[in-house]
């Protein structure tokens, strides 16, 4: 069972990475309110599904899970951030925090979790998504 869960993890790093190296390409292109938009939205995602996903795989490690959920979304959060500048960043680091706090939370009180689960990796894919088209558009 732990085995499915981790590839729940992966598959948000993963689509982070990928996200995150298409966004970069046209970096210079990237205005304030998107960034801001950019950082805030992808640690919260990240926050919350990883959280979601490690408070309910390991409830009786609710610290430690509550510890990694946050530095992932900060991570994740500051490095979309960065793509614009300092203040972006911060806004990032924000949304990390508070998202990642978050998701634990919610995904030890979720009874089975596993519905729970997909909905918020369909928020992740589609978040991702989303933050990519905005460049396009």
């Amino acid at each position: 069972m732990a085995d499915i869960w981790f590839f729940w993890l992966i598959s948000y790093v993963a689509a982070a990475g990928w996200a995150y190296l298409f966004l970069r390409r046209s970096k210079r292109l990237i205005g304030y309110h998107l960034g801001m938009n950019m950082g805030m939205l992808s640690g919260g995602v990240v926050g919350l599904a990883a959280g979601i996903v490690l408070g309910a795989a390991f409830p009786q490690l609710y610290a430690e899970m509550t510890i990694l959920a946050t530095l992932l979304a900060i991570l994740v959060g500051m490095l979309f951030g960065a793509l614009v500048d300092y203040q972006t960043l911060l806004t990032g680091f924000t949304g990390g925090v508070m998202s990642g706090l978050m998701g634990p939370m919610i995904g030890v009180m979720a009874g089975h979790a596993g519905s729970l689960v997909v909905f918020a990796s369909l928020l992740v894919y589609a978040s991702f998504g989303l933050l990519c088209y905005s460049m396009r558009a």
